[in-house]
């Protein structure tokens, strides 16, 4: 009985229970950390090389920029990007989707060569804007263009319309006044972004010129001179994080992307020992470039519209569908009219 009791007494010694009781906190802990914080906070890093804004690129861009708003592990987000802008609706669509983004967590932009016109409207999203000091920043404006003479013919005998302007969609004056009062909203966008560190008049704004970083910083265009590093490190102040790491989110979409294509293919493979036809390998091309639709695939697969989108390794030449419609851009290619 005194044997037990000896046991006992050392069982309850208060070394002993404090070496009990540091094991449990030992695995208590972990599996709170574990299944609490399952890793570091992630700053997440969107590339935007070289970009002209259009419907596909908007869409994958999108893409970007929804993965880093979904993911709870993102605590923050960089953009570096380089953009001359591109068509209106894209461009209208990357603000709104950037400042969805900005209302969840901290948006830092630092800019490559360029952010002008669509592309600086973008950026107007964000809550922090980096440039260098020889990027280009601004030209806040909108150039209108048609397919065709702005005056049209009039119609064959054989048309027969209603309401004088169903070809023409308006007069040349309707047009100008178009254009005036989109000018005049982006004019306005850059005033709200950016009213309380602007040091420009509204109408120097609409004049679209464009300017260099280091005067985009003294005109209240952008933030701050600086690259890659100090977004980073502006985003994760911004968040109220340390001891981040960083998540390439290209590299995550174009993974996923990859996944769904590997899906979609591999099945295919099993079923024939001779590999693709050359029909098979043309229509992926045609996809990966986003010049075709999969109609000359034998694949019979479904869904191909999903695969038609590119991604963005180095920039993305998009083409619009021409309509025969007036194409409306916010977009600078430095060359003279």
């Amino acid at each position: 009985m005194s044997k037990f009791s000896s046991v006992w007494r050392f069982a309850t010694s208060w070394y002993v229970s404090l070496v009990v009781l540091g094991a449990n906190g030992v695995v208590i802990g972990a599996v709170v950390f574990f299944s609490v914080y399952p890793g570091k906070p992630k700053i997440a890093i969107i590339d935007i090389p070289g970009t002209v804004l259009t419907d596909d690129s908007a869409f994958v861009i999108s893409a970007y920029l929804d993965f880093a708003r979904r993911n709870d592990g993102i605590k923050a987000v960089v953009i570096r990007m380089s953009s001359p802008g591109g068509g209106a609706a894209p461009s209208e669509q990357l603000y709104f989707a950037t400042r969805k983004l900005r209302e969840e967590k901290p948006v830092v932009v630092t800019v490559g060569d360029v952010a002008a016109s669509g592309g600086y409207m973008m950026a107007l999203g964000s809550n922090y804007i980096f440039a260098n000091p020889s990027s280009f920043v601004g030209s806040v404006g909108v150039r209108l263009s048609f397919p065709g003479p702005l005056i049209p013919e009039s119609p064959e005998e054989d048309v027969v319309t209603t309401g004088p302007f169903k070809i023409s969609g308006g007069s040349r004056r309707d047009f100008i006044e178009l254009t005036d009062q989109l000018k005049r909203s982006f004019v306005q966008m850059v005033i709200a972004e950016r009213g309380n560190v602007l040091f420009i008049s509204e109408n120097e704004v609409g004049q679209a010129r464009l300017y260099s970083g280091i005067e985009g910083l003294r005109l209240g265009l952008v933030d701050a001179i600086g690259g890659e590093t100090d977004a980073i490190e502006k985003a994760a102040d911004l968040a109220n994080i340390s001891n981040y790491g960083t998540v390439d989110v290209n590299t995550e979409v174009a993974r996923i992307f990859n996944e769904k294509i590997r899906r979609i293919i591999e099945p295919l493979l099993a079923e024939s020992s001779s590999g693709p036809s050359l029909a098979e390998i043309g229509a992926l091309m045609d996809l990966s470039d986003g010049t075709g639709d999969g109609s000359r695939s034998a694949l019979g697969i479904t869904g191909l519209d999903l695969l038609r989108r590119p991604f963005l390794p180095s920039g993305v030449d998009g083409s619009e569908a021409d309509f025969g419609i007036p194409k409306i851009e916010y977009f600078y290619d430095g060359r003279s009219p």
